[in-house]
């Protein structure tokens, strides 16, 4: 019996991939102009499809809603940091214990860099709105995730005696918290370098042995 043959893709049907693709960029592109200048409630849909060069209709057949597009727009801005969850992880992959604490430091920095104001946009936006709040909380679990995926690379003769994976990686997801950057680089006045420098360190003392 032969197998089915996929159907290929017309020229037109790529054109409009493409284009669609296109404008969901440029929507997020504009969304986090507006998000970063007004805040999240202050932001209006119209402005943005206006930043963007596109009706509001289009914006919601792109998108859907103001909060889907403030959800996209910090998806964005993490995985243009360092790539998907799973790339972050890959970058660990055969480091010793001491490496993978100061990878992790350079790859939180790394992230917060760009993504310190969406943190903080859907920070404000959860206090007010129960749908956001609800995506700020599995966004944090994700979070939470990845970092027991790097803890667990950590050997268990490398950890401080007693300390399991869980609490070593919940002590990871603390540290390596938006919480601190915004303490030490946007209130501290810590450089970047004495950002990374200060996770690193404490990460070292609270889950190497």
């Amino acid at each position: 019996m032969s197998e089915p043959t996929t159907k290929p893709i017309s020229r037109q049907q790529a054109v409009g991939t493409a284009t669609r693709a296109e404008t969901r960029r440029r929507l997020l592109v504009s969304a986090g102009e507006e998000f970063a200048e007004r805040g999240y409630a202050a932001a209006t849909v119209d402005r943005i499809a206006r930043g963007a060069g596109v009706t509001v209709q289009t914006l919601y057949l792109a998108w859907g809603s103001k909060r889907a597009l403030l959800h996209g727009y910090i998806e964005s801005v993490i995985t243009n940091s360092t790539g998907t969850p799973e790339d972050v992880v890959c970058r660990f992959a055969g480091l010793g214990a001491e490496e993978i604490v100061q990878e992790l430091a350079v790859t939180v920095g790394q992230i917060a860099v760009r993504s310190a104001t969406a943190w903080k946009l859907y920070r404000d936006a959860a206090a007010t709105d129960p749908e956001i709040a609800a995506d700020w909380q599995e966004l944090q679990e994700a979070r939470r995730t990845t970092m027991q995926h790097i803890v667990q690379l950590i050997p268990a003769s490398a950890r401080r005696t007693g300390l399991t994976v869980d609490a070593a990686a919940d002590t990871a997801w603390v540290i390596a918290g938006p919480e601190s950057y915004d303490l030490l680089v946007r209130r501290a006045d810590y450089s970047m370098e004495n950002y990374v420098e200060w996770m690193a360190s404490t990460l070292r003392a609270a889950i190497l042995g």
